[in-house]
């Protein structure tokens, strides 16, 4: 599978609108935790809605060859 342009592995939360950190200029920022519950869902083959601003919806589910055998 191709790597995924629009995912960034980040060491730290950045401030958007004072970077063009990481995928250049932006407007808006926002954090999502999840929690033990949303992984295990995700190792279950199950897939997260988030919601973004009230606005937009972004699905998160893991690839088709993910080792869901994993201990997280």
């Amino acid at each position: 599978m191709e790597a995924d342009v629009r995912i960034a592995i980040l060491d730290n939360i950045c401030d958007v609108e004072e970077s063009e950190r990481p995928f250049g200029k932006r407007w808006y920022q926002e954090e999502i935790v999840l929690q033990d519950e949303h992984l295990a869902a995700l190792f279950e083959g199950k897939v997260l809605a988030i919601g973004v601003r009230e606005e937009y919806v972004v699905f998160l589910k893991l690839a088709p060859n993910t080792n869901t055998d994993k201990a997280f």
